[in-house]
């Protein structure tokens, strides 16, 4: 298994968080245990599946399926099960809140909870991207592709940053999230609904239905990088008020308990392991 993540070029940083690049082979033994888990999750990326076909399962749609060689995915409050090929390939660029909208135009608002073509969306330079990505072995080359394609995408943003837009990145922090619309829009030098209104033309959401997304993130990789922590204690320290208000969130974003999640991403993790 191969697992890279790659901070973008310097002119890319105010839009785009990170690359993933996630190579994984399963002969046919294993492939009907190789499902992970995805539930919502604050970042919005382009997803590239240069290998064999992916297949999901999308909660929100209680229906299986199949991706196109590349996606776009929007803001997500539905848990998906991803099912892997034999032969899984996956490039991704994930953006901070409002980088996938300001660098490439994405209307997020019109793609709450679903994902779509990402060369229909996009345009024909991204069927090119993918026809690369598809031709090259090299890890490096793939996410230089990815990259290249961004850059040229950035030439073309005509828009300048707002204090709204350098606000929104900070917003990944579960203790910023939380803070009332009245406190973020000052920040953003916004009326309440004027940054209401901005944050949701840019992220897809209303404010107060992303924080709790970033809480219900951050509380299960925080239980996923400190297995010794008690599910109490991450509810405590990601600002939830006991454990049933943490219960309450993985119900509605993930469909199960806190403990059943775990252990689906621990059983998948297990799977994949070299």
């Amino acid at each position: 298994m191969v697992v890279r993540f790659v901070l973008p070029a310097e002119p890319l940083r105010p839009f785009v968080q990170y690359y993933f690049l996630l190579h994984t082979r399963h002969d046919q033994r294993q492939l009907h245990r190789a499902v992970k888990p995805m539930p919502p999750a604050p970042q919005q990326c382009l997803y590239f599946y240069p290998r064999d076909a992916m297949r999901m399962f999308h909660y929100g749609e209680n229906r299986d399926l199949l991706l196109p060689r590349s996606i776009v995915v929007g803001p997500q409050v539905s848990r998906i099960d991803l099912h892997f090929a034999p032969d899984h390939l996956v490039v991704c660029a994930a953006f901070w809140p409002g980088g996938l909208h300001r660098l490439l135009g994405v209307p997020v608002k019109e793609l709450l909870d679903f994902s779509v073509e990402a060369r229909a969306l996009l345009g024909p330079a991204v069927a090119e991207v993918e026809d690369r990505l598809a031709e090259t072995t090299s890890y490096s080359t793939m996410l230089e592709l990815l990259e290249n394609y961004l850059l040229r995408a950035l030439r073309r943003v005509q828009r300048p940053m707002r204090p709204v837009d350098r606000l929104l990145p900070l917003l990944l922090s579960a203790g910023r999230a939380s803070d009332s619309l009245d406190a973020l829009a000052a920040d953003a030098c916004l009326s309440a609904r004027q940054f209401e209104r901005h944050f949701f033309e840019r992220v897809g959401l209303a404010p107060k239905l992303y924080a709790r997304i970033v809480r219900f993130d951050q509380a299960f990789r925080l239980k996923e990088q400190h297995p010794e922590l008690d599910w109490l204690s991450v509810a405590v320290r990601c600002g939830y008020y006991d454990y049933r208000h943490l219960v309450r969130d993985f119900k509605e974003f993930a469909g199960v308990t806190p403990p059943v999640l775990l252990a689906a991403e621990t059983a998948y993790a297990a799977l994949a392991r070299p």
